[in-house]
């Protein structure tokens, strides 16, 4: 019984805590909204075919069809190694706020579409401008950076074989929240009183 739930709890870290390196995004469900002509909002898959992910497109002047699958190299805030806008003077700031505007979509599901406008003219100021986008990108603009947590946020970049591709935000579990989880089953393991098996149960006459 131990074992098997030591097995689990392995099985758990290593499915949810992607590496800093080459992966394959697997982009299987459309997002739920469209808005100006648009597909908007987070999209469905997982991770090499394992961590289950929604993520949401910060990269308007390129295409990704779903489904699809490309490789994708991974990077954290605030080091963006890989990002496609990483060498942006204000990059790191530029990638904070367009996570707390992620963060925002699903407390304003009527508002997922010029959320998402928001985004994209955050990192391309060319992009189309619907109702309500501007409200959200003076909103994102204001916001104290400094006062949320991205250690949870990737940047899921295609790499130069899939570069057509577009960049995408999204989260995965916090590792010490799994590492709670983990201890907890071990704990329920190790006190569980082992029972007998049915074939060495005591019968009474």
């Amino acid at each position: 019984m131990r074992f098997r739930l030591l097995l689990l709890i392995l099985t758990l870290l290593l499915a949810v805590t992607p590496a800093m390196a080459t992966e394959v995004l697997n982009l299987t469900t459309l997002p739920a909204n469209t808005y100006g002509g648009y597909y908007v909002g987070p999209a469905g898959g997982n991770l090499n075919g394992v961590t289950p992910l929604w993520v949401t497109c910060n990269d308007f002047n390129h295409t990704t069809g779903i489904p699809s699958s490309f490789e994708v190299n991974i990077s954290t805030l605030p080091s963006l190694t890989y990002a496609r806008f990483g060498n942006d003077a204000a990059a790191l700031d530029k990638y904070e706020r367009a996570a707390w505007l992620m963060w925002q979509m699903p407390m304003n599901p009527t508002q997922i579409g010029p959320i998402q406008f928001a985004m994209w003219n955050l990192f391309y100021p060319g992009a189309p401008d619907p109702v309500g986008s501007n409200t959200w990108l003076v909103a994102a603009n204001a916001v104290d950076v400094s006062a949320f947590n991205y250690s949870n946020i990737r940047v899921f970049t295609p790499t130069s074989g899939f570069a057509s591709n577009q960049e995408f935000l999204g989260e995965v579990p916090e590792p010490a929240s799994l590492a709670l989880l983990g201890g907890g089953l071990l704990a329920l393991g190790a006190f569980r009183r082992p029972r007998p098996w049915p074939w060495k149960r005591k019968t009474t006459a």
